[in-house]
C-alpha cells in the first residue's frame, strides 16, 4: 500500500513537471514584444517576462499562505497532539485500574484511579473508578460526589443513583433510599435487583400501602406475577389491618378479611379474622369461615377460636369440633383437636382412646405432652405423667413455621421472618440437614451489583 502511495506521488508530480514545461515551451514559441504605455513612457518587455512575474508572484503568495495556515494552526496542532497523548495516558491507567479491580488489588486501583483524574476531569469511566477507590477507602465524601456528577450524565446517572441508594442504606436512612430506589425504577423497572430492594426498604419502613401500590405497577409492568402480587399485597393488608386493629376494629376486620380472601385459608390470616369476628359478636360468620378453613386446610392453631366459638354458642367443645371434623377424622390435626376437647372435659378414657392411632414408637412432643395430661387424669400418677414429657425431647419432629430459604424455625408465624425475609415462612417438617444459622441474611440489597 505504501510503495503504491509513492508511485502516485511520483507519477502526479511528473504530470505536474510535464504540463509547466509544456506550458513554457508554449510560452517561448509564441513570445513576442509587448509595449506598455505609462505616464507617456513606453515600457517594452515580452510575453515570457510576464509569465515570470506572475509565476514568480503565485509562488510568493502560495508560500506566504503556507507560512500563515503553518502558524495559525500550530497551537491546535500541538494541543490535539496533547489531546492524543493524555488520552492514551488516560486509557492505559483505565485499563490498568480494571485489572486492579479484577485482581483486587486496591492499592494499584487507588493509584490509577488518580493518575486518570490527573488526565481526564469528570470522565464518565474515571468517575466510575473513583467511586470504587471511594468505597475501598470509605471515603463517604468522596463517593457522594462522585455519584453526583454521575447524575449529569445521561450514560451514567443510574450508576449514581445507584450508589447514593447504597450509601443511604448503609446509614440506615430509608427515606432517602426509597427516593433513589423509585428513580432508577422509573429509569429501568426490569433490573432484577430494584424491585425486591425496594421491597426490602418497604419492609424496614413498614410502609405496606407504598407495597401495595408498587406490587400493582410491577405486575402491570409484568414483573411479577399476578399470583404474586395478590399474595404479597394479602400480607400488607394483613400488615394494615393489624395496625388498624386499636384505632377502627371494623377497618381492621375488613383489610383482614380482604387478605383472608387474596390468600385463601391462610392460616395466620383465618386466625387472626376469626378473633376479629368472635370479638365483634360475629359467630356466625366466624364459625362459617372456621369450617371452609378446615376443609381446605387443617391448622392447629384454630384450637383456640373454636373454643371461643363453642362458648359463644353455648355448645360443648367436643360436639362442636365433631362436626368440624367429620370429613377428615383421620387427619393429624383432627385427632390431636379431639383429644384437646375431651382432656377439657375430662373424658381421659375417651381421650386416650382417641389418641392411640398416633401414637408410634417416637410420638411427637404434642402428642407427648397430651399423654402427659391424660396419664396424670386417669392415675394421678406425676412420675407416669413426668416419664412423658421426658419422652417428648426424642419424639418425632412436627410441622412448624420453617423459613424456605435458611432453614430458621419459628413457633409463630410473621411476614417478616427472624433473619429479616419477606413472606418466606412455610408450614412444614424442619430439615434436619440444615441450622437455625445456616444463613444469616440483613442486607437490603441482595442482588445489587457491587454492595459490600
Amino acid at each position: 500500500m505504501r510503495i503504491y502511495r509513492i508511485m502516485r506521488r511520483i507519477i502526479v508530480l511528473f504530470i505536474n513537471i510535464v504540463l509547466v514545461l509544456t506550458i513554457v515551451f508554449w510560452l517561448i514559441s509564441f513570445n513576442h514584444r509587448i509595449d506598455m504605455y505609462w505616464n507617456g513612457v513606453v515600457v517594452s518587455s515580452n510575453t515570457v517576462f510576464l509569465f515570470i512575474i506572475i509565476f514568480t508572484i503565485i509562488i510568493i503568495f502560495l508560500i506566504l499562505q503556507r507560512i500563515y495556515l503553518f502558524f495559525r494552526n500550530y497551537p491546535k496542532k500541538i494541543k490535539g497532539n496533547m489531546e492524543v497523548a493524555r488520552y492514551k495516558n488516560a486509557f492505559s491507567a483505565i485499563v490498568r485500574a480494571i485489572t486492579a479491580i479484577a485482581s483486587n488489588d486496591n492499592r494499584e486501583l487507588i493509584t490509577q484511579s488518580k493518575r486518570i483524574d490527573n488526565y481526564v476531569k469528570d470522565n464518565p469511566i474515571g468517575l466510575i473508578l473513583r467511586s470504587e477507590v471511594a468505597k475501598k477507602e470509605k471515603n463517604f465524601k468522596m463517593a457522594e460526589d462522585s455519584y453526583n456528577k454521575m447524575l449529569l450524565n445521561s450514560d451514567t446517572k443510574i450508576l449514581g443513583l445507584k450508589g447514593l441508594l447504597e450509601q443511604n442504606l448503609k446509614l440506615q436512612d430509608y427515606h432517602h433510599a426509597m427516593i433513589y430506589a423509585e428513580q432508577i425504577y422509573r429509569i429501568n423497572p426490569k433490573l432484577e435487583w430494584i424491585y425486591d430492594t425496594m421491597i426490602q426498604i418497604i419492609i424496614k419502613t413498614k410502609n405496606w400501602y407504598k407495597m401495595i401500590d408498587i406490587n400493582n405497577d410491577a405486575q402491570n409492568k409484568k414483573i411479577i406475577s399476578k399470583d404474586q402480587k395478590n399474595k404479597s399485597n394479602s400480607i400488607a393488608m394483613y400488615e394494615i389491618g393489624l395496625i388498624k386493629e386499636s384505632a377502627s376494629f371494623r377497618e381492621s376486620i375488613k383489610l383482614i378479611s380482604d387478605a383472608h380472601i387474596a390468600r385463601s385459608n391462610f392460616p395466620p390470616f383465618v386466625k387472626k379474622l376469626l378473633h376479629l369476628l368472635i370479638e365483634d359478636n360475629q359467630i356466625s360468620k366466624a364459625k362459617k369461615i372456621l369450617f371452609k378453613a378446615w376443609s381446605d386446610n387443617p391448622h392447629p392453631s384454630f384450637f383456640e377460636e373454636t373454643i371461643k366459638i363453642s362458648k359463644n354458642e353455648n355448645i360443648k367443645p367436643i360436639d362442636l369440633i365433631n362436626k368440624l371434623t367429620k370429613n377428615n377424622t383421620d387427619h393429624y390435626d383432627s385427632i390431636i383437636f379431639k383429644v384437646k376437647a375431651n382432656i377439657i372435659e375430662n373424658n381421659w378414657e375417651e381421650a386416650k382412646k382417641i389418641i392411640k392411632p398416633i401414637l408410634s414408637n417416637r410420638p411427637t412432643k404434642t402428642v407427648c405432652k397430651l399423654m402427659a395430661d391424660i396419664e396424670h387424669g386417669i392415675t394421678g400418677n406425676m412420675q407416669r405423667a413426668n416419664s412423658w414429657i421426658n419422652r417428648s425431647t426424642l419424639g418425632d419432629p412436627e410441622k412448624i413455621w420453617v423459613c424456605k430459604i435458611t432453614g430458621i424455625k419459628q413457633e409463630e408465624w410473621a411476614s417478616v421472618n427472624q433473619g429479616g425475609i419477606f413472606d418466606s415462612l412455610e408450614w412444614t417438617w424442619p430439615n434436619t440437614g440444615l441450622s437455625d444459622n445456616t444463613m444469616k441474611l440483613d442486607a437490603l440489597v441482595p442482588n445489587i451489583i457491587g454492595y459490600n
